[in-house]
This record gives structure tokens, sequence and C-alpha cells, in this order.
């Protein structure tokens, strides 16, 4: 089977399996309010800027992975997904602690970690 590269119908008509989810979506957003708290850091707190971006990521990367497997397997990669959530989570109430992030963003972030939390609670049940 050969595919045409060719085709005028741009890449971004396509939806992916784990596009269809709300919780991708959520996590996406979530990842770039991390990057946007994580770009005023100083100094200093790199580890902690670390800790939150690759955190944040294994959330949406492990949800995305969860997708394509089955049974098991799958409700394994989301409760991975929801673990790395709740590390992300961690990383921005220590930034937070250390007065390195406007307290509105914080909350923004905060929403977004609860529903996501409770969308990979559920996918883990139904998995």
């Amino acid at each position: 089977m050969s595919i045409d590269v060719t085709s005028k119908t741009p890449a971004t008509s396509s939806v992916l399996d784990h596009e269809k989810l709300d919780a991708y979506r959520v996590a996406v957003e979530l990842d770039k309010l991390v990057v946007r708290i994580c770009r005023g850091l100083g100094r200093g707190h790199a580890w902690l800027r670390d800790q939150a971006e690759r955190a944040s990521g294994s959330t949406a990367l492990n949800l995305t992975e969860a997708v394509a497997r089955r049974g098991a397997d799958r409700a394994q990669r989301y409760r991975i997904a929801r673990g790395s959530l709740l590390e992300c989570d961690a990383a921005l109430t220590l930034i937070e602690h250390r007065a390195l992030c406007a307290p509105a963003l914080r909350e923004q972030a905060r929403v977004l970690t609860v529903r996501l939390s409770a969308m990979l609670y559920r996918l883990v049940e139904t998995a």
C-alpha cells in the first residue's frame, strides 16, 4: 500500500485517535500553562522547572500512548499519566510556595489538574 504524499488535503484535516479525547486536549492545555509558568523561573530553579515540564509532558505522552493499548496495559498507561499529573501538580505547588509564579496562573493550572485527574481516574476504571 502506498501513500499519496502529493495530496492537496492538509495533514491537519486528519484527526488521530488521541486527539479525540477531551483528556488529551486538557493535558495539552495544561502543558502550555506549565511552560508559561516555568519560563518565569529565575536562575537556581532549573531543577524545579525541569521537573514540572517533564511531568507535564509525561502526562500527555502517556495518555496518548494508552490510546493505542488495550485492557490492563491501557489502564496502566492511564495510571502512569495520572501519576505524572500529580507530580506536575506538586512541582507547581513548590513553585507557588517559592513565590515564583502569579497566584492566578497557579489557580488556572490547579483547575486543569483537578479536571484532568478526574478524567484519568475514569479512564482507568473503564479501560
